[in-house]
């Protein structure tokens, strides 16, 4: 969809970017390693003519609800420097939704643009968006640096598994016997932070989950001289969280062999900085 010269190239609430950030993307490798990082290493980016296009990307970040959005809704010239306009949405006030965490994101292309680049909001403050690192890439500027997700992912690009395995199937091995994988695999593996990154979240995300259901199933039989009533609510308690376990282990496992760095809610902040200490 083209609108004021703009083209939206990925528009939604799943970005594999967590923090919140904005970049102007000028060539073919920088745009292929920023998809990398928003898709997943295996993701083929949208077609665009760097030639005679620029690519603007914006993300909110992670946020707790569906209904939060981002918008990149029109540029205008602002001096010597081009000004893109990013509009944040909030769901309705009462608004019932599911806790959720998504990460609203969009991505245009516009005319092709080599000056100053600055993002703002509606109002014409800076939007908020700044989790940078301080690391020049080429093809990429923003008002600010480089995007640590952007940064990650291209020395993960280069950086081969010391398994010996593809890091999406060295991956997906830690999640395939929850957390006593992800233990085998983090022993082995001491360079691909997305590997490790898998297997801290196989450990922390499906064993915190999996120590949850058998402690609230321990507790239930525990309650059973006690209260009739309580045993069934804990059993039952039980049971849903083996399911959610279960679920989460498909997700986890299906995600992660597509290349994919989908964080379990908690979990997987903790797997990132885990995952970025050195062994």
């Amino acid at each position: 969809m083209t609108t004021n010269g703009l083209t939206t190239l990925a528009k939604g609430d799943s970005s594999e970017i967590v923090d919140a950030g904005h970049l102007i993307v000028r060539d073919q490798a920088a745009w292929r390693t920023l998809w990398s990082a928003h898709a997943g290493a295996n993701a083929q980016p949208p077609d665009v003519d760097f030639t005679a296009r620029t690519v603007a990307a914006a993300f909110a970040g992670e946020r707790p609800t569906p209904g939060y959005g981002l918008e990149i809704v029109g540029t205008r010239q602002e001096g010597s420097s081009l000004a893109i306009i990013v509009a944040e949405v909030q769901p309705p006030r009462g608004m019932i939704a599911a806790q959720m965490i998504v990460t609203p994101f969009h991505i245009v292309s516009l005319p092709r643009y080599d000056g100053d680049v600055r993002f703002i909001d509606p109002s014409g403050l800076p939007f908020r968006g700044d989790a940078f690192a301080p690391a020049p890439s080429a093809g990429v500027t923003d008002s600010t640096a480089v995007d640590r997700a952007f940064t990650r992912a291209a020395a993960e690009a280069a950086t081969a598994s010391t398994t010996g395995l593809e890091p999406n199937f060295a991956a997906a091995l830690a999640y395939l016997a929850g957390p006593f994988s992800g233990i085998l695999i983090l022993l082995v593996e001491r360079a691909n932070g997305f590997v490790r990154f898998h297997a801290w979240q196989a450990i922390l995300g499906l064993g915190g989950l999996g120590l949850l259901s058998a402690g609230t199933l321990i507790f239930s039989f525990l309650t059973l001289l006690l209260s009739p009533f309580a045993f069934t609510v804990m059993y039952r308690l039980s049971e849903l969280i083996a399911i959610v376990w279960v679920v989460a282990w498909a997700v986890c496992l299906i995600k992660a062999f597509s290349g994919s760095r989908w964080h379990m809610p908690v979990a997987g902040r903790y797997a990132e900085r885990l995952a970025a200490r050195h062994p």
